[in-house]
């Protein structure tokens, strides 16, 4: 293969079977009823010379960070790439199903869903495959454009506890990141687009699959454009789309439109992005002398390419852990409250909840009694020429995602969210309740619920910004 840059795209469709349960613990959490859109895992796979590296799109959330990286070394084998060249991306749609060891399950949910796990892995290593075998030449070009379909989602109440709700007023991150591919005539390879908002338009009482909008948003590009589109999420953490978590049985219109609104914008940017011709010098149309015109012409031909990446494992200090006599109490509590759950007429999201913090009681107990834990975070860095894709293994916040970007030295750098696992949601200081985060603090806002993800206590106040910090000097390293 010489220097010039290639590319190959490949998608498959990785739906489970019905009547798994989704991810969820206070919401979402009922089993699939039926299939409102596929879920697909996308690849595409960029080469030279010299190197080459993979990215992967998959419609689900919570994939948990063992899976991922097991994942990861399976691509690496299978096209013969370093680990750290593979980049796994979730949009993080809600109205997929969860993986076994999400939370509580009865065997007849734990069957299917290590089935799906199995297949899971089979299916990505599959795409990946396939993508790497589709390598043509091709040339890159990318822009941004502005889409206002997400909403601020941290909320404080009338009674000034927090709420996970809406603040139309407040700022967030319009970005639409987009990475046109086209083979060396100017026809659509691919499209890659990125926009941070969480994917619930398709609420909890719609017990079905679905891609949610950044599915119609594909499809549009797809149907105008051409080529493969692939969503990327971007740090979406504390943002929620404008209509809200869809509240009705059947979401499909709110999924709708709000898909077409990102798609549309997409189609705009990709559209204006020419990679084969360029504007050349103003000439005068024919003979005659006072009619000007910028005609284009071809691009010169580009024989080098440059594809690099960087990856590193972070370790995050946690706040202060309660005494050993404190943590044996919380995990008395929390087992009596599963026991009386399970005994009495509950919920079954309220079995599930109570579940998933008696699980997080065994932890907290036992991350006092060796000591000194910490949550350990993924970072890495693709760069393909002048582009920069940055991942995190977290639930970033939008701030997040402006400050590395702000800090590049890139011309067109996308900050991804929701990458190559998911260990917890990624809170600024400021983020953080006034008087500290509480180890009994029942937070409405999910990115304060660190029990929920595993976690024996919470994330220091200061992870943010090592791994703003971290993430930029990841990047520099690629100049």
């Amino acid at each position: 293969m010489e220097d010039r840059l290639h590319a190959g795209v490949a998608r498959k469709i990785i739906n489970p079977a019905l009547g798994t349960k989704k991810i969820g613990m206070r919401l979402f959490g009922d089993p699939i009823q039926a299939i409102e859109s596929d879920l697909t895992a996308t690849a595409i796979v960029f080469a030279n010379q010299a190197s080459k590296v993979a990215v992967i799109a998959c419609d689900l959330a919570g994939i948990p960070a063992s899976v991922v990286l097991d994942l990861r070394h399976r691509i690496s084998e299978a096209i013969d790439i370093p680990v750290s060249h593979v980049l796994v991306n979730e949009s993080h749609t809600h109205s997929c199903p969860s993986f076994p060891s999400y939370t509580y399950d009865i065997p007849e949910q734990i069957r299917p869903k290590q089935r799906y796990q199995d297949d899971f892995r089979r299916w990505v290593v599959e795409v990946a495959t396939e993508a790497d075998q589709q390598l043509q030449p091709v040339r890159l070009g990318a822009d941004w454009g502005e889409c206002h379909i997400g909403v601020y989602r941290r909320e404080t109440g009338p009674d000034g506890r927090d709420v996970l709700g809406e603040v139309p007023d407040a700022p967030i991150d319009p970005a639409v990141g987009v990475i046109r591919v086209d083979d060396l005539e100017g026809n659509l390879v691919a499209t890659l687009f990125s926009y941070g908002c969480h994917p619930v338009t398709v609420g909890p009482r719609s017990m079905v699959v679905s891609s949610d909008f950044p599915g119609v948003a594909r499809e549009i590009v797809e149907k105008v454009l051409g080529g493969t589109a692939i969503f990327l999420q971007a740090c979406g953490g504390n943002i929620n789309p404008v209509t809200g978590i869809g509240y009705e049985v059947d979401c499909r219109d709110n999924k709708n439109r709000i898909g077409a609104i990102l798609g549309g914008e997409v189609l705009k940017v990709a559209a204006n992005i020419r990679t084969h011709v360029q504007s050349g010098a103003r000439t005068p149309l024919g003979t005659i002398p006072n009619i000007l015109f910028t005609p284009l012409v071809p691009v010169e031909d580009e024989s080098s390419s440059i594809i690099g990446a960087a990856e590193e494992s972070v370790k995050l200090r946690l706040v202060e852990l309660p005494t050993l006599t404190e943590a044996e109490a919380i995990q008395k509590e929390w087992r009596q409250r599963l026991a009386d759950k399970q005994a009495s007429d509950a919920r079954e999201w309220e079995i599930t909840l109570a579940f998933r913090y008696c699980r997080w009681a065994d932890n907290l107990v036992d991350a006092v009694r060796k000591g000194n834990p910490s949550a350990e975070l993924r970072i890495q860095a693709l760069r393909i020429n002048g582009i920069v894709l940055a991942g995190i293994s977290a639930e970033a916040f939008f701030e997040t995602g402006l400050a590395i970007k702000g800090q590049s030295p890139f011309g067109h750098t996308q900050v991804l969210g929701y990458t190559n696992g998911l260990v917890c949601y990624l809170p600024r200081a400021e983020d953080f309740p006034m008087d500290g985060w509480k180890i009994d603090g029942q937070y409405a806002l999910p990115d304060l619920m660190f029990q929920a993800a595993g976690l024996p206590v919470a994330i220091h106040p200061e992870s943010e910004q090592v791994i703003v910090e971290r993430t930029t000097n990841l990047i520099q390293r690629l100049v």
